[in-house]
C-alpha cells in the first residue's frame, strides 16, 4: 500500500464516521503568533476547540506539518523529520474516548490490516476510563497496555504541574511492536517507554476534557474535544514493513534521484546526508509553495539554512557546482496527489534553490581561504591563553550566523587547522551561548509567544466582531469584555462591532478613544483573534462590561494609512507593466509613514525602471480612478484575474479590490476612494532582502514627499561637504606621507641591529592605516632582513602595524604571532598572517606603552631563531 493510498484511506474513513474533511492549512500558520511553522493538526481548529463551532463538530485532516526541534537527529534516526504529514481526526465537544479509541483500533486493524498483536497502549495513569476502555472494550491484554505520566501521557507535556494555562488533557498513545532488541538494556521488561526502538509510536489520541488555571486547578471542560495525531511516514513504514520511515515509498524514490545525481558527479555521501537532503528537500519545497521566502530572518531564515546546509553537504562531497536545485522535480512528484498546487510553483522554487545554491558556493570559496587565515591567527592565542576561547568562539558563531558558512565545514577547518587541541569544549560553549542568545533576540522580536493558546481564551464564547471601518470612522459600541494586565497595566477591551482595524494582511491595527460614561481608553493597538477584535491601551476611570462607548479611531491617522495601502496597488501594477508579470507580491507593511512592498524578481531595479514605476504611478494618481470593492467567491475571483499574495489563505469568499483596468487583488485592508487621494508618491529606497526578493519603500501624501524631497537635499549637501573635507584630509596625509618618506633612510640609519636584523619602531601622528601599509611597504623595499612596527595615535584611537621580511617570517618570526602579545597591551584586538598584521585600540594614550614593550617581545623573538 503506498503512501497515498493510505492518506487517501484515513480520510475516507473517517468520511464515513460523519467526519467533514478539511483541507491541508498552509505551514505558515495565519493569525497564530505562537509558532513559526504550523506543527501540528490541530493548529487551524484552535477555534472550534475554544468553542467557535461553525458548520462541523467532526473533522480530519491531513496537514503539513515543519518542525526544528529535532534538526541536529534528522537522517541520523529512522523517523524523525523537519517536514512531515500529520493525519489527524477531531471532534469539538461530539463524541469522546470510546469512539475515538474504537475508531482508532478499527482503522488500524481492518482498513489498514495491521495485525493487533503487535500493537500497545499507553495511557494516562490517573485515566481510569481509557484503561478500562483499551482493557474490556477493545480487549488488549493488560500487559500490553502501559500507564505513564504527565511528561510522556499529558498534553501539552507536563501542563498540568508547569503549564500554560488553558485547554489541557490526558492522551493514549498507540504503538507498534517491531519485536525484542536482543541489546535492549530493559530485556523482557522493555515497553513502548523504552528508546532501544523496539516500539514506533504510530497515533496519539489527546482527551481534551481539562482547563488548567494558576496553581495547576484542572476545571472541568463543559465540552471535552478529542485531538488525534498520526505521522503519515511511520504509519506508511509500519504498513510497508520497513524499520525506518526513509525506506518507505515517497523517501525511496526521492534518494534514489539524489544518490544518481551524486554518482554521475563522482560524488559520494554517507547514508544519513543523502536522507538529510531528502528530508531537507520536502521542507524546502512546501515551505516555498506556501510563501515562505529563504532570507536572514524569521520562517525565511530556516528554509534558508535548509537550502545551505543541503548545498553544503554536496560540496563537501565534491560536487561544487548547483545540484540540491535539480531535486524539485522528483520531491513535487511525490507529493502532488494531495498537494497539486506545488506542481504550477516548480520553475520558481528551483530557481530560488539554485540562486542559494550559487551565493553559498562562491561565499564559501571566497570565505574559507579567510576563514583559515583568521584561525591561524587565532591559533597562536588560544593555544598560549584559554581565555582567547571567547574569541574562537565568537568568531565561529560569526561565520555560521552572519556568513553562512556551515558549521560542520567549520570544524572541518579548525580540526586541519590544528586549533581545538585543548580546551574545545569551552570554545563551542561560547558559540552555543551566542546561538542561544540570538534566537532568544528572533522570538522577542516575532512576537511569539510560545503559549499554544495565547490570546485565544481572551477571545472565547465571544461572538465575531462587527467591523464598520470600511465606511465609518466612528461608532456607538457595546463593551462585551473587558481584562486587564498587572505586569504593564496596559487593558485589553473587546465590543460588539468595531470601526477600528484590526492588524492583518500587512496593515497595522488603528488607534484612537474609546470613550464611555466614566472612563476613557487611549487605544494604542487593535488586533483580532478569530475575527473577534481586541483593542489593547490604558484605560482612565472606569469602563465597565456591558456598558456603551463611543468608538472613535484617529482619522488624519487612517487616512495616511489608506493612502499607503492604496499605493501599494498601484505600486504592484506599476511593478509589472515595467518590470513584467513574474512580479508576486511576497510581502507588505502598510503603516501612517510609509509602505514597504516585497516582490519576486531577480535582480536589482535599475534606477531608470524606478523613476519609470514612480511616474506611471503618480500618472494613476493624477487620473484619480475610482476604487471598488466586491465579495466573490474564491474561484470566480481567480477566474477574473485577481492577483493573490502568496502565502496568504483565502476562504470560500474573497474581498476584492479594483482599480481602473490595470489593478485587481485580493485584499481585506482599507482603501481611499479614489486614487486622487494620494496626491503623489516618491520610491525612497529598493534593495534586496532574500535571494530574488526585492523589497521597496514609498512614501505618500504631498506633504510628506516634500519634506521626504527636502531632507534629500540636506543630505546630499551633508556627503558633498564631507567628501570635500575627506579630500582635504587625504592632500594632508600624502603631504605628511611625503615629509615622513623623506626621512626614511635617515629611520634606517637609526635603527637598532639586532643579530643582523634591523628593527624600526616609531610613533606617528593621525596616520591612516593605508599610509601605515605604504610606509612599511618602502622599508621593505630597502630594508632586507628587518621587522618594522609602526604605530598611528589618533584623538580617540590607535593602529599598530607590523611586518616581517619574508626570511624571518620564513624562519618562523611571524607578524600575526607577534602582534598577538603587543594587543593585550592596547586592549584592543587585531590579527594578520605571517608578514604582515595590525591591531587597533580605542585608547591612544597605551600606544607609547605598548611600542616601548614591543621592542623588548621583538628581540626576544630574534634571538631565540638565532638570527
Amino acid at each position: 500500500m503506498t503512501t497515498d493510498e493510505i492518506r487517501i484511506k484515513f480520510l475516507n474513513f473517517f468520511k464515513s464516521k460523519g467526519h467533514s474533511i478539511i483541507a491541508s492549512d498552509s505551514l505558515v500558520p495565519k493569525d497564530d503568533p505562537t509558532v513559526l511553522f504550523t506543527t501540528a493538526g490541530m493548529q487551524q481548529f484552535k477555534p472550534q476547540f475554544l468553542g467557535h463551532i461553525e458548520g462541523f463538530t467532526r473533522a480530519a485532516s491531513c496537514q503539513k506539518c515543519l518542525r526544528t526541534d529535532d534538526l541536529d537527529v534528522v537522517g541520523k534516526t529512522d523517523f524523525h523529520h523537519t517536514f512531515f504529514e500529520m493525519l489527524g481526526n477531531f471532534s469539538f465537544g461530539d463524541y469522546f474516548k470510546k469512539d475515538a479509541i474504537f475508531w482508532a483500533w478499527e482503522f488500524l486493524t481492518e482498513e489498514l490490516g495491521i495485525p493487533g498483536d503487535k500493537l500497545w497502549a499507553s495511557v494516562y495513569k490517573e485515566d481510569v476510563e481509557a484503561y478500562q476502555i483499551w482493557l474490556n472494550g477493545i480487549k488488549l491484554p493488560k500487559e500490553r497496555i502501559v500507564k505513564l505520566g504527565d511528561k510522556s501521557n499529558f498534553w501539552p507535556s507536563n501542563a498540568r504541574l508547569d503549564g500554560p494555562n488553558g485547554p489541557c488533557g490526558p492522551c493514549s498513545e498507540i504503538f507498534y511492536d517491531y519485536g525484542k532488541n536482543p541489546n535492549c538494556p530493559k530485556g523482557d521488561m522493555c515497553d513502548p517507554d523504552c528508546s532501544c526502538g523496539r516500539f514506533s509510536e504510530v497515533w496519539n489520541l489527546v482527551f481534551t476534557q481539562f482547563n488548567r488555571k494558576d496553581g495547576g486547578v484542572l476545571d472541568p471542560l463543559p465540552a471535552k474535544n478529542i485531538d488525534t495525531g498520526m505521522g503519515l511516514e511511520r504509519l506508511a513504514a509500519v504498513v510497508q514493513g520497513r524499520k525506518s520511515n526513509y525506506e518507505t515509498d515517497n523517501f525511496v524514490a526521492i534518494l534514489k534521484v539524489i544518490k544518481d545525481a551524486f554518482a554521475v558527479n563522482k560524488a559520494k555521501a554517507s547514508e544519513s546526508e543523502y536522507r538529510i537532503i531528502a528530508d531537507h528537500m520536502r521542507a524546502v519545497v512546501v515551505g516555498i509553495a506556501d510563501g515562505v521566502m529563504p532570507s536572514n530572518e524569521g520562517r525565511g531564515y530556516v528554509i534558508r539554512k535548509l537550502i545551505v546546509d543541503m548545498s553544503d553537504l554536496a560540496v563537501r562531497a565534491g560536487i561544487e557546482k548547483p545540484v540540491i536545485y535539480t531535486f524539485v522535480g522528483i520531491t513535487i512528484d511525490r507529493l502532488k496527489q494531495p498537494y497539486p498546487e506545488l506542481s504550477g510553483k516548480a520553475d520558481e522554487i528551483q530557481e530560488l534553490i539554485k540562486r542559494i545554491e550559487e551565493g553559498f558556493i562562491k561565499v564559501r570559496k571566497e570565505k574559507i581561504p579567510k576563514i583559515r587565515e583568521q584561525v591561524r591567527s587565532i591559533k597562536y592565542t588560544a593555544g598560549a591563553r584559554s581565555g582567547n576561547n571567547k574569541e574562537l568562539g565568537s568568531f565561529i558563531f560569526f561565520m555560521r550566523d552572519t556568513e553562512g558558512v556551515t558549521l560542520e565545514t567549520i570544524k572541518t577547518i579548525l580540526k586541519e587547522e590544528k586549533v581545538l587541541e585543548e580546551d574545545s569544549k569551552e570554545v563551542f560553549e561560547v558559540y552555543e551561548q551566542l546561538m542561544k542568545e540570538q534566537q532568544e533576540r528572533s522570538r522577542a522580536t516575532s512576537k511569539m509567544t510560545g503559549d499554544v493558546y495565547a490570546n485565544q481564551e481572551l477571545a472565547s464564547d465571544l461572538p465575531k466582531t462587527e467591523f464598520l471601518g470600511y465606511t465609518q470612522r466612528q461608532a456607538e459600541a457595546k463593551v462585551l469584555k473587558v481584562t486587564h494586565n498587572q505586569e504593564d497595566g496596559k487593558s485589553q477591551i473587546i465590543l460588539d462591532r468595531t470601526p477600528f482595524y484590526a492588524e492583518a494582511g500587512g496593515q497595522v491595527g488603528d488607534i484612537g478613544d474609546l470613550n464611555g460614561p466614566e472612563g476613557r481608553m487611549r487605544v494604542e493597538d487593535t488586533r483580532k483573534v478569530n475575527d473577534v477584535y481586541i483593542h489593547y491601551g490604558i484605560i482612565e476611570g472606569v469602563i465597565k462590561e456591558g456598558g456603551i462607548v463611543q468608538a472613535v479611531i484617529d482619522g488624519p491617522r487612517r487616512q495616511a494609512i489608506m493612502r499607503n495601502h492604496s499605493a501599494t496597488h498601484l505600486l504592484q501594477a506599476a511593478l509589472r507593466e515595467t518590470l513584467g508579470p513574474h512580479i508576486k507580491q511576497q510581502g507588505s507593511l502598510v503603516e501612517e509613514g510609509r509602505l514597504r512592498f516585497d516582490f519576486t524578481h531577480p535582480k536589482a531595479v535599475k534606477p531608470e525602471e524606478m523613476l519609470k514605476i514612480e511616474n506611471r504611478i503618480n500618472e494613476f494618481i493624477r487620473r484619480d480612478d475610482k476604487l471598488t470593492t466586491e465579495i466573490l467567491p474564491l474561484e470566480e475571483a481567480r477566474r477574473k484575474g485577481a492577483l493573490a499574495f502568496f502565502a496568504e489563505k483565502y476562504g470560500r469568499t474573497v474581498r476584492v479590490v479594483s482599480i481602473g483596468d490595470y489593478s485587481k487583488e485580493f485584499c481585506g485592508g482599507t482603501h481611499v476612494a479614489s486614487t486622487g487621494e494620494i496626491e503623489a508618491l516618491k520610491i525612497a529606497s529598493e534593495g534586496s532582502v532574500a535571494q530574488g526578493i526585492r523589497r521597496m519603500e514609498a512614501l505618500t501624501g504631498k506633504a510628506r514627499v516634500q519634506e521626504f524631497l527636502k531632507q534629500k537635499q540636506i543630505e546630499a549637501a551633508a556627503v558633498e561637504e564631507a567628501q570635500r573635507m575627506k579630500q582635504e584630509d587625504m592632500k594632508k596625509q600624502k603631504a605628511y606621507f611625503e615629509e615622513i618618506k623623506s626621512s626614511v633612510d635617515g629611520m634606517i640609519d637609526a635603527s637598532e641591529n639586532i643579530n643582523g636584523a634591523r628593527l624600526i619602531i616609531r610613533s606617528l601622528e593621525n596616520m591612516d592605516v593605508a599610509l601605515l601599509r605604504r610606509l612599511v611597504d618602502l622599508l621593505k623595499q630597502k630594508v632586507k632582513t628587518g621587522i618594522f612596527i609602526l604605530g598611528a595615535k589618533g584623538t580617540d584611537d590607535a593602529t599598530v602595524v607590523l611586518a616581517v621580511t619574508k626570511d624571518l617570517g620564513d624562519r618562523g618570526i611571524k607578524a600575526n604571532e607577534l602582534i598577538a602579545r603587543i594587543t593585550p597591551l592596547l586592549e584592543g584586538s587585531g590579527g594578520g598572517s605571517t608578514y604582515l598584521a595590525q591591531a587597533g585600540s580605542r585608547c591612544p594614550q597605551k600606544l607609547d606603552g605598548a611600542l616601548a614593550k614591543a621592542k623588548e617581545i621583538v628581540s626576544h623573538a630574534i634571538e631565540s631563531v638565532g638570527v
